[in-house]
């Protein structure tokens, strides 16, 4: 009979084509080249179809009643993740097929470049045109320049690849690809009852609120999504200032000292600024749990990229808090809970605790600047929701062509804020997310309101001073009741384990 020792060398086997794939991978997004990415997924499949690997997790199913708490967990977790390869023939070669596809598009995401006014323009310049750009009609021209890799994309197969994952939601007996993806999170789309209701509830306060800083910072005209960061910048100019990034790592080494962690001691690798054939997207690579962390994005000399080192630092200093002897419990964590513990730490760009060192001159300004950016940031948390829905509802409906990509965008923006479509069509296909993490958006959001619960939580359980107060009790409090236990339950049972309450967008209204 199998024991848990069987089960974690299979583990630790999965953990090492993990990391071998992940590698090559990150030669991909950093460089262009492919050596190898579907020969290393195609060993994944290999090893989850192997039935003498298979029959080790089902002989400790079946016994899982004799198994303390944890084991039946991470005999969930590994049951979970071979159950899959062993339903049907199709459902492996359609799985294979989807990954294929979707590394096809990849290539294409991370080699495309946008054009402006007949010269190739790069995503940071993109977003600082977005942000300075006085012009209102030059901020539009440069957000719809970002639909160029829409057709593109279709091109190439999106359309397959909807089609593909539709088809394989059907052959494993599912209702549809998002109660898939979702299933597979531990989650249902029970989770997203009462979002509708509740943004427009709130609809005519934030439509009277955000028309006041329209009449303050956009000449009176609507905040169209072209204006968003152009008037973040407005509200908070110290967004946009010109900083010397080349001591980037030691800047964002000495924040984290201040929770008592020290990336020294961690081997993360950095690859921060933009060249040709590289992704123009930020990511973390958790190549192995405790020992390799890769970090990609694209900054250049302004204050607002901190927002993202901050972000994609979180996820590595979070793979290397983590318990590398927990193998199989690590493969259990939610993507929720990651992105959670990364936007925390990305939001900290708003907090003394780290702009002090660039605007130690302008402090009291700093402090009110990111307080009102911070204010009109709520302001807009919920719209959120369109994307959201959006990358759902491509898995809900017919698409066919790239208008009806167009469309199901019109008819959500429709359905949620009773407004006309203001144009014919939308930039999707850059948000990367679609074609390679789909039905995963909604981790950053939700993840953002697990922050806002953790902040309360602990204020209340430390008279009420928050995290920047008390940054080594607060590290030492997210180690404890969130890391430690965050592959052992999921995502909604850690929640109420830690609110004791059941998630709730309250904590973000």
């Amino acid at each position: 009979m199998s024991s848990m020792n069987d089960l974690r060398a299979l583990a630790l086997e999965l953990n090492d084509l993990h990391a071998q794939y992940s590698r090559l991978g990150w030669t991909q997004y950093t460089t262009g080249y492919d050596f190898g990415v579907m020969d290393a997924y195609k060993k994944f499949i290999r090893f989850f179809e192997n039935e003498k690997n298979y029959n080790t997790v089902l002989e400790l199913k079946e016994k899982e009643t004799t198994l303390s708490f944890e084991d039946r967990r991470r005999v969930e977790i590994m049951f979970n993740q071979f159950e899959p390869y062993h339903l049907s023939k199709e459902c492996s070669e359609m799985a294979e097929a989807i990954e294929a596809q979707v590394n096809e598009l990849s290539k294409i995401l991370n080699t495309f470049r946008f054009k402006l006014d007949g010269k190739e323009i790069t995503s940071v310049e993109i977003s600082n045109i977005l942000t300075q750009e006085e012009d209102s009609a030059k901020r539009k021209a440069a957000f719809y320049c970002r639909g160029q890799i829409d057709q593109p994309l279709v091109d190439g197969g999106f359309l397959n690849l909807i089609k593909l994952r539709k088809e394989y939601a059907k052959l494993r007996g599912e209702k549809d690809f998002v109660e898939l993806k979702l299933k597979e999170d531990g989650l249902d789309s029970s989770v997203f009852n009462g979002w509708k209701k509740q943004l427009q509830d709130l609809l005519p306060e934030i439509k009277q609120k955000r028309s006041a800083y329209a009449k303050k910072y956009n000449n009176g005209s609507k905040i169209m999504p072209w204006d968003e960061q152009y008037v973040s910048s407005k509200i908070a100019p110290l967004l946009n200032q010109q900083i010397d990034l080349s001591d980037y790592y030691e800047n964002i080494r000495d924040f984290f000292k201040i929770f008592d962690i020290n990336i020294d001691e961690y081997n993360i690798t950095y690859d921060v600024f933009p060249r040709k054939n590289k992704s123009e997207w930020g990511y973390n690579f958790p190549i192995e749990t405790c020992k390799d962390s890769r970090i990609l994005a694209n900054i250049k000399n302004r204050y607002f990229n901190y927002g993202v080192l901050l972000h994609e630092t979180g996820h590595a200093v979070h793979s290397y808090l983590n318990d590398p002897e927990k193998v199989i419990l690590n493969f259990g964590i939610n993507g929720i809970v990651t992105e959670g513990i990364a936007n925390l730490f990305g939001h900290f760009m708003y907090d003394e605790i780290f702009f002090n060192k660039f605007f130690n001159d302008q402090k009291e300004e700093a402090i009110q600047q990111f307080k009102n950016l911070k204010e009109y940031n709520n302001l807009k948390a919920l719209f959120a929701i369109t994307s959201i829905l959006f990358d759902q509802e491509l898995y809900r409906n017919p698409v066919n062509s790239l208008d009806d990509i167009y469309s199901i965008y019109w008819k959500i923006h429709k359905d949620l804020f009773d407004e006309e479509p203001y144009s014919d069509i939308f930039p999707w296909g850059f948000r990367i997310h679609h074609t390679t993490h789909p039905i995963y958006l909604h981790n950053y959001f939700m993840g953002d309101v697990t922050c806002e619960m953790l902040s309360k939580v602990f204020s209340e359980k430390h008279g009420g001073k928050d995290i920047a107060d008390n940054p080594v009790k607060f590290k030492n409090y997210l180690l404890k009741e969130v890391i430690n236990p965050s592959g052992l339950y999921k995502y909604n049972e850690l929640f109420e384990r830690i609110s004791g309450d059941q998630f709730s967008l309250k904590y973000i209204l």
